[in-house]
């Protein structure tokens, strides 16, 4: 019996505290509770309170929107005003320009002058400026240009009324300095074109693009399609491509006052010209003095550049942009060359080469190809080792 009411007493103890540790845990499990109720509460109340900023804040940005909106078209309706004011735009007046060029009579109807627009010559007779034109004595609009390339400018634009894609004329030679000097004055953009590798041509060379390549053994000659521009220094670089045989194989490249012709394209020892040759130097019957290194080979990945200085009429060239001299040509050859075109000589089948003409300098042009320099310098350097050493066997 005292065993029996032991045990039971001992059970009754245990459901005491059982009892008292799971009112505990309700209490707990309610705090809980509470306090997520009071956390969800703080949620809503502060994502009312953001979505109210947020609305507040679009409300304000679109306002905001509208009024810089409202400001840009305002601008651009008054740059259109003044672009209609400043230039002559498509469906101007039919009224001819009569204007007394330096003493030459030219008509120019005022609504050629919107295929150039964005040229100072649009500008100058738009309703803005017009005004500001000098005129002669019998009220034509004197202009103080060179009369034979404006006529070409003038003749070009009264042509394109009746035919809108005609290609900007060639300019004579002897004009082209007068020409570039207008061209850039004006801010003609027709008529400073960018340079390329002539398409038509009586040579056996493959060209595509600025790439030119050799398909046969011999001499072939093949130049720019434009001269290099007068009213300014003029640069352009040459990128060996390929060279099978860097210490046979010839290149030359250089300047000539003429696009070579006839047998002329067939050789280098072209008159007026004056080209650096592989292995060899610069040979032109035309130099006067040149302190150009000499024996260079033309090996793959090298760059030739060549910067005319039209100051001085000076040459200069460059390989992997480093100066390797430059050369003056004789006075009575400058009277003969005006202009200077690119030219370009490969020999060996397998030959080629890229050219740029969008490069404003040695410093601007690309990198060599560092392999290939060291094994120029290389190559030149035994070269002249081995022309040392037999000199001196010789002797």
């Amino acid at each position: 019996m005292d065993v029996a009411a032991s045990q039971q007493q001992r059970i009754t103890e245990n459901e005491a505290l059982i009892e008292s540790s799971f009112r505990r845990l309700i209490a707990s499990i309610e705090a809980e509770r509470e306090k997520m109720r009071t956390t969800w509460s703080q949620i809503e109340e502060e994502q009312q309170a953001t979505s109210d900023d947020l609305a507040r804040l679009k409300l304000d940005t679109e306002e905001w929107c509208r009024s810089e909106r409202s400001k840009i078209e305002n601008e651009w309706k008054r740059l259109d005003r003044l672009r209609e004011r400043m230039s002559i735009l498509p469906g101007a007046s039919r009224e001819v320009l009569e204007i007394n060029c330096s003493g030459e009579l030219l008509f120019l109807p005022k609504r050629a002058l919107c295929h150039i627009e964005g040229s100072y010559l649009n500008h100058m007779f738009s309703d803005a400026y017009v005004q500001s034109v000098p005129r002669d004595d019998e009220g034509r609009y004197f202009l103080d240009f060179n009369p034979v390339c404006f006529g070409i400018i003038v003749d070009w634009l009264r042509q394109l009324e009746d035919k809108p894609d005609m290609p900007v004329p060639r300019v004579p030679e002897s004009q082209q300095l007068n020409m570039d000097l207008l061209a850039e004055a004006l801010n003609l953009r027709q008529f400073i074109c960018g340079n390329c590798i002539k398409l038509q041509h009586a040579t056996s060379l493959k060209v595509r693009g600025n790439v030119v390549e050799a398909t046969h053994a011999g001499w072939q000659v093949i130049s720019a399609e434009h001269p290099l521009k007068m009213s300014g220094n003029s640069f352009f670089e040459v990128r060996i491509l390929k060279n099978p045989d860097p210490t046979t194989d010839r290149l030359a490249i250089g300047l000539c006052g003429h696009i070579p012709s006839g047998p002329e394209v067939h050789s280098v020892r072209i008159k007026d010209a004056f080209l650096y040759n592989s292995n060899i130097g610069l040979i032109g019957d035309v130099v006067d003095a040149n302190n150009c290194q000499e024996k260079i080979q033309f090996v793959d990945g090298m760059t030739l550049g060549v910067r005319h200085d039209i100051q001085t009429r000076m040459t200069h060239f460059y390989i992997n942009r480093a100066s390797i001299g430059s050369c003056a040509l004789r006075d009575d050859a400058l009277e003969r060359m005006p202009v200077l075109y690119p030219v370009f000589a490969l020999h060996a089948a397998g030959q080629k080469i890229e050219v740029d003409f969008t490069l404003s300098g040695p410093l601007a042009s690309r990198r060599p190809d560092a392999a290939h320099v060291a094994e120029a310098v290389l190559g030149t350097a035994l070269d002249e080792s081995r022309l040392e050493s037999h000199t001196t066997s010789t002797g």
